[in-house]
């Protein structure tokens, strides 16, 4: 028996992005978030989306923003929060600010 016969198909949908972004990060090197300066809630909302693996031109569409800003934003804060991907720096805002 094959283990993808046993173990049951799981869609993004229905998984919490807490859950998705604790899954991640047992797998993660990293042990514990760096420190996060203050942040503009537009950056808050487009780390919400980044850790449910939303795609920057989705994210631009739904803010409002320009690909370019949003593409902008996402790297200042995968740097800023010494993360190692951009949906890490999800996961990092997210548990910071739920």
């Amino acid at each position: 028996m094959s283990v993808y016969q046993v173990v049951p198909s799981i869609r993004r949908e229905d998984v919490e992005p807490e859950d998705v972004c604790e899954i991640y990060e047992l797998g993660s090197r990293r042990q514990t978030p760096a420190a996060i300066k203050e942040l503009t809630s537009r950056q808050i909302a487009i780390g919400r989306m980044l850790s449910t693996g939303t795609k920057d031109a989705a994210i631009a569409r739904e803010l409002g923003l320009s690909l370019r800003t949003v593409r902008a934003e996402v790297s200042a804060l995968v740097v800023g929060l010494g993360a190692k991907s951009r949906f890490q720096a999800g996961c990092l805002l997210v548990r910071r600010f739920g």
